[in-house]
């Protein structure tokens, strides 16, 4: 009679690791150990601690689960039912976009501008998504009140979830609604910083599974030039930028140049496009 296998941490991960590879997800060994962690209910550090750990059937299922999900490309993030961002850790879901390392490019203007933590700013992010860019701008200046609108209900349902697991609920007012409409008209803000919609139509197909199959296309299609929301932000910033704010504008790799030239043809004079880690023109910077 021959005995089932015992799975260790390191067996199951290099055994896990190449298998993903296969199906064509390129983080495979990271994804593993941040699943097999969650499915254990440890922190990635301690599958190294203890690489012989044999797991039980119960926890043989629940990491064999997450990885049939993952092996149908849903993206880590979702599986884990969180992200870092900023540094700190929001809550993910397929309600809104991932929270990505480029966004943070938004959070570096905006403390360049405004030095002062202390600031009593009003920030305002339409396009909410789940709300981690709002939340960590609130988290850097403490006496800042918050904005943040969104069109989809369970987006801003992720928001309001994010704005209490980073205690700043209380300096939140999250609305359902198309950019700026849904504020009164007399409304005015310091910062505006906005990762719109700006993917080509026409692109979406060829986009990886992940962000194709996973993430609502409401937040990612920009219409047939990617610039159908953000055609209409310089008039939003002009409306509701107060005289010596900010305002940033995440966009596509290609769309920089023409970014700029929607703001200059608005009469705005201070315009900048700001590289991302890669050297990809990824923001825009209007400064009022």
């Amino acid at each position: 009679m021959t005995t089932a296998p015992v799975w260790t941490v390191r067996t199951l991960l290099g055994w896990s690791a190449p298998w993903l590879e296969r199906r064509g997800v390129e983080s495979s060994r990271l994804d593993s150990e941040l699943m097999l962690a969650k499915a254990l209910n440890l922190r990635r550090l301690d599958l190294f601690l203890d690489p012989h750990r044999p797991l039980d059937a119960a926890e043989l299922a629940a990491f064999k689960a997450l990885l049939t999900r993952r092996a149908a490309r849903e993206p880590v993030a979702h599986l884990l039912g969180v992200r870092e961002f900023w540094g700190i850790e929001f809550f993910s879901s397929s309600a809104a976009l991932i929270p990505r390392p480029e966004t943070e490019l938004l959070l570096e203007a905006t403390l360049a501008h405004f030095p002062d933590r202390e600031a009593p700013l009003r920030i305002f992010e339409p396009c909410v998504g789940s709300g981690a860019v709002l939340c960590a701008l609130l988290n850097e200046y403490p006496q800042a009140q918050g904005w943040g609108s969104d069109l989809s209900k369970a987006a801003l349902e992720l928001a309001q979830r994010n704005a209490a697991k980073t205690d700043c609920a209380d300096r939140v007012t999250l609305l359902e609604g198309d950019l700026d409409a849904p504020l009164p008209a007399s409304e005015t803000f310091d910062v505006v910083v906005i990762n719109p919609p700006y993917i080509v139509s026409g692109v979406l197909a060829g986009l990886q599974p992940e962000v194709r199959d996973w993430e609502p296309h409401l937040a990612l299609d920009g219409g047939v030039d990617g610039l159908q929301v953000v055609a209409r932000l310089p008039g939003l910033v002009r409306h509701r930028l107060r005289p010596g704010g900010m305002a940033g504008v995440e966009v596509g790799h290609d769309q920089g140049e023409a970014v700029v030239g929607l703001f200059r043809a608005a009469d705005f004079e201070r315009v900048a496009l700001l590289p991302d880690y890669h050297r990809i023109p990824r923001a825009v910077v209007v400064t009022g």
